[in-house]
């Protein structure tokens, strides 16, 4: 379930043009992305793209059986498939969706039909892709150098910026997946956040009270990756 959505549009598909959007939109399908759906395994065919228009898509990778590392984050910022336009036509990593929402889906050979004749719509993938590159870079930095209270605010802050919500229904466990740590960690990163009065917890749920403070606790990367 999906609260306080702010607007349902996909950025990279809002760079088409005025004329070029509703057909695009027109060789697209309307799904729901229900939280725990994967989308893809590594090294899977890609046979469709999403553009989401709310919710986020997480990208992981699971190294000795454990559970899926996450290494970067799609919201409506961007898709998921966008390696195709580098010639890659199988999945790097894992993709499962972290925060419900909707997508627009266009099959894989229909999109990069789109890459060859839509100039613009290659531009904006590549931009994209060089993007969730840096965020994928700063997060793989991020796991091994900072605390988990910073990084607890940045993922936050970060689902809050894809997703466009301020309540973020996710148990303690599945944050405790997403960064890599035991859930004694998160459970007292949590209960600091909530002390300061920057989140307010409950079971299943996470709402985000205070967005500047908790900017201020979270670490660099954030505003790295904003920038």
């Amino acid at each position: 379930m999906i609260e306080d959505s702010e607007q349902e549009r996909n950025a990279i598909i809002e760079t088409l043009s005025y004329k070029d959007t509703p057909r695009f939109e027109t060789l697209c399908d309307t799904t729901a992305l229900s939280q725990g759906d994967i989308l893809c395994e590594p090294d899977q065919e890609l046979e469709a793209v999403y553009f989401p228009v709310s919710g986020v898509i997480s990208l992981g990778i699971s190294v000795d059986k454990q559970p899926p590392l996450e290494l970067g984050m799609i919201g409506r910022d961007g898709m998921l498939g966008a390696t195709l336009s580098l010639g890659m036509l199988t999945a790097p990593m894992r993709a499962v969706v972290q925060v419900a929402g909707t997508a627009l889906v266009m099959p894989a050979s229909q999109f990069q039909q789109e890459l060859r004749t839509k100039s613009r719509l290659l531009r904006a993938v590549h931009n994209y892709q060089l993007r969730l590159m840096k965020q994928i870079e700063h997060t793989a930095v991020c796991l091994n150098v900072h605390q988990i209270e910073a990084r607890l605010a940045r993922w936050l802050l970060m689902t809050r910026d894809l997703g466009l919500i301020a309540t973020l229904h996710l148990t303690q466990k599945q944050l405790a997946d997403a960064l890599g740590v035991r859930r004694s960690g998160i459970t007292h990163a949590v209960g600091s956040l909530h002390q300061q009065g920057l989140i307010s917890p409950s079971r299943g749920r996470i709402r985000i009270l205070d967005h500047a403070r908790l900017e201020s606790a979270a670490c660099d990367c954030y505003a790295a990756l904003i920038n």
